[in-house]
């Protein structure tokens, strides 16, 4: 995974590769929050074409961890550009369930390109 913000424009974007999991998924997600948090982020882009399966015990540790952390910080808008892999975006989906019962300040869109997700994220700090 790879990792990139812009302070400036306060913009993050990960860009998910392969199968990551247990402490090397989670270290990755909690770096993603922390540099959210510290840096008072408002919008993100998750690349995720390339993420593959999540793993169920991760996904339950989303599901308690990152979900609810996440809708608590400072992100306003989330662009995600949806997995090749069925697996990966039904339990994305499952992420997106848990965190519509928790709060709707967070707007999470899916898109096709990278370009429209950024121009939909640079609208916050236009």
């Amino acid at each position: 995974m790879s990792i990139y913000f812009d302070k400036e424009r306060r913009l993050g974007k990960a860009v998910w590769n392969g199968h990551l999991s247990g402490a090397e998924y989670r270290e990755l997600v909690l770096l993603c929050l922390d540099l959210t948090d510290r840096h008072e982020l408002l919008g993100w882009l998750g690349d995720n074409r390339k993420m593959q399966t999540i793993e169920p015990a991760d996904l339950q540790w989303s599901l308690e961890v990152f979900v609810p952390q996440i809708v608590t910080g400072p992100l306003l808008r989330m662009a995600n550009l949806p997995s090749e892999y069925e697996e990966n975006r039904q339990a994305m989906e499952i992420m997106l369930e848990k965190k519509s019962k928790l709060d709707q300040k967070l707007v999470i869109r899916d898109f096709d390109s990278e370009e429209e997700a950024l121009a939909w994220l640079l609208e916050l700090t236009e």
